[in-house]
């Protein structure tokens, strides 16, 4: 949620809703690298929708959908 608050989609954005499928184990010292690209944006809602994964050695351990609503911009 931080970096949907302060880097994408940035300040304003309202986290409202993830879904998560959790596909390995993580282990404690894993380094966890997390993705997040945009695959659809409805512009009448102001809603961005993330595809988001979380990867250890390039595997996926948790894959998910994110719904963040946006900051409308000043015509």
């Amino acid at each position: 949620s931080a970096v949907i608050g302060t880097r994408l989609p940035g300040p304003g954005a309202i986290y409202l809703s993830q879904a998560l499928r959790f596909k390995r184990p993580v282990k404690i010292g894993d380094e966890v690298t997390a993705r997040a690209t945009i695959s659809e944006i409805d512009t009448a809602k102001a809603r961005v929708t993330l595809t988001t994964v979380c990867l250890v050695n390039g595997k996926p351990v948790i894959e998910g959908e994110a719904l963040i609503m946006v900051p409308r911009k000043a015509a």
